[in-house]
């Protein structure tokens, strides 16, 4: 959002049965935001529908449809899973709204309570190797439990990674806006001349090629997750550089190869280290393609 949010005071006004109402972030079209309903905490969220003026009405009316779809398609398929692993729907179901000529719909989440993986990088000592394998199994089972469903997350990273204070669920995957189903009709309006939607310092290479939506897996995921694990573990970013311009990062992950892992961390195992570095290989066909697999082998090495 380019413009201050809806205040608390106006959630609360339009919708009564949440109290305690305190802004907490915006995040691309989302206000979130931390309330209280039935004495018990959830995250409320505002999606922006954003007005499209200055083009053909047809147009406009596509790119609305578009942005309608995205919602409507997340809030399916967090109604689908069950895992752990992969935030669980609020009391709210989603409802249009109004607030200060702006169109939004509303709807709510459990609230999480723990930090997201971006606030803890360079911020403490580095995590242990139970910590990363931890986060490692969280993503691996939460890309299952999608693929599952034939739904690709597509924004794995850091700022969509939870850690929460909890023994029995240490990781959840937030966010999923721009997931994509190769089984549905695709959402992007005028594609073709269109970049994929997502965060270039976290995309899969293939998703840079033309045509990629006929032939993506949840192998994109795979790659996004080592890119999240390797960043969480190294404090380091794989590929892109803090300097960068756009066309200097999607340039490097489209040619170059990142550093092995090891040469941030030699003390992690080679299993968590030679995961990472083939996960983050840049054709699809070379990652791993067995998550159930993977999944054991972390397990069982714990």
């Amino acid at each position: 959002m380019n413009f201050p949010p809806p205040t608390a005071e106006d959630i609360k006004v339009l919708f009564p049965q949440f109290q305690e109402v305190r802004f907490l972030k915006t995040g691309g079209f989302k206000a979130v935001y931390k309330a209280v309903v039935k004495d018990r905490p959830e995250a409320f969220k505002l999606v922006y529908v954003p007005e499209v003026n200055g083009v053909d009405p047809e147009v406009a009316k596509e790119i609305r449809k578009e942005s309608l779809g995205r919602i409507t398609r997340e809030i399916k398929i967090l109604n689908n899973c069950k895992s752990p692993e992969i935030v669980k729907l609020g009391s709210m179901q989603p409802s249009p709204v109004s607030i200060g000529g702006r169109e939004y719909i509303a709807y709510s989440e459990e609230y999480l309570d723990g930090n997201a993986l971006r606030e803890l990088i360079n911020q403490s000592t580095k995590p242990t190797e139970d910590d990363i394998r931890a986060l490692f199994l969280s993503l691996l089972k939460a890309i299952r439990e999608l693929w599952s469903f034939n739904v690709i997350h597509r924004d794995i990273k850091p700022d969509n990674v939870m850690k929460l204070n909890q023994k029995d669920r240490r990781f959840v995957v937030l966010d999923l806006g721009i997931a994509f189903s190769p089984a549905d009709t695709p959402l992007t309006f005028d594609a073709s001349h269109r970049l994929p939607p997502g965060t270039f310092r976290y995309i899969a290479p293939e998703m840079l090629q033309p045509g990629f939506r006929d032939s993506i897996d949840f192998r994109s995921d795979i790659y996004t997750a080592a890119m999240t694990v390797y960043e969480y573990a190294a404090w380091q970013h794989p590929l892109a550089k803090d300097k960068d311009d756009l066309i200097a990062t999607l340039s490097r992950i489209v040619r170059e190869s990142p550093k092995s892992l090891k040469e941030h961390r030699p003390d992690l195992s080679q299993l968590v280290i030679g995961t990472v570095d083939q996960m983050l290989k840049k054709i699809p066909a070379l990652r791993p393609s067995n998550i159930n697999m993977l999944i054991d082998k972390l397990e069982r090495n714990i």
